[in-house]
């Protein structure tokens, strides 16, 4: 079996309680008397990209002993996430992959660049991440996980809809051609979601600093004061998937 804590939508620097929900979700995945064999965070770490909120993120995302993989999101800066949570500088697309004994972890970076103080929602993938993808895909048999900021699908939240991955029609063509994708992993959305995307599972992680209700809710339309969510994906020994939702 194998237990991945799911994070996203930190946006360190944004809201005013940024921080202390972040620290709130670490305490209670450090709590967990079975320690997750990886913590995953699919991106908008900080919310203006700026470097003294990857320096603050660090110090929190740094109290996790394990396997880390942080990816992008819109609201990310590259070279400065590269600087100050990969530790190196950004030579294109900051697609990684992490590997378990049991299962592979593949992290799409689905950021648009954009000139400073500018920012650009939807997410893309160039080229070289799909070309990329298609070839760890191909070099290992192991179940594998797709990870990415952006859902390439709607999911009926007329805020978040209009700003998700653009041609999607791409990164399923890669997907469908390798059985061993087991689902694809994201955040953006800002609401605890499950849907489908080229035969697999898509899970969204929710949100750490705030939730996206539905446009039906009688909600504001951005919920910071709402939980923090996590996101627990168990894979069993069997191969199937369960996701369980946590609001902490």
């Amino acid at each position: 079996m194998i237990l991945v804590a799911h994070l996203t939508d930190l946006h360190f620097g944004g809201p005013s309680e940024a921080r202390p929900r972040a620290d709130r979700v670490l305490d209670h995945v450090l709590a967990l008397d079975v320690a997750p064999d990886l913590l995953l965070v699919t991106g908008d770490v900080a919310d203006h990209g700026g470097v003294e909120e990857y320096d603050e993120a660090r110090a929190v995302l740094s109290r996790w002993p394990g396997a880390l993989l942080v990816g992008t999101g819109n609201h990310d800066v590259r070279d400065a996430f590269a600087r100050g949570l990969l530790g190196r500088e950004a030579d294109g697309p900051l697609d990684q992959v992490l590997d378990l004994p049991a299962a592979r972890f593949l992290m799409l970076d689905s950021l648009v660049s954009a000139p400073p103080g500018k920012r650009v929602d939807p997410g893309e993938l160039t080229d070289e991440s799909l070309a990329w993808l298609d070839d760890e895909l191909a070099a290992d048999p192991r179940p594998a996980f797709v990870c990415l900021h952006h859902p390439p699908v709607e999911i009926g939240v007329s805020l978040m809809d209009p700003i998700r991955l653009r041609s999607p029609e791409r990164l399923a063509a890669v997907l469908e051609k390798h059985p061993h994708h087991i689902a694809t992993l994201v955040g953006h959305a800002h609401t605890q979601g499950a849907s489908t995307f080229a035969g697999r599972p898509l899970l969204i992680g929710g949100g750490v600093a705030s939730t996206v209700p539905l446009d039906a809710e009688p909600l504001p339309r951005v919920w910071e004061s709402g939980p923090p969510t996590i996101a627990f994906h168990v894979l069993h020994d069997d191969g199937r998937l369960t996701t369980h939702w946590r609001a902490v």
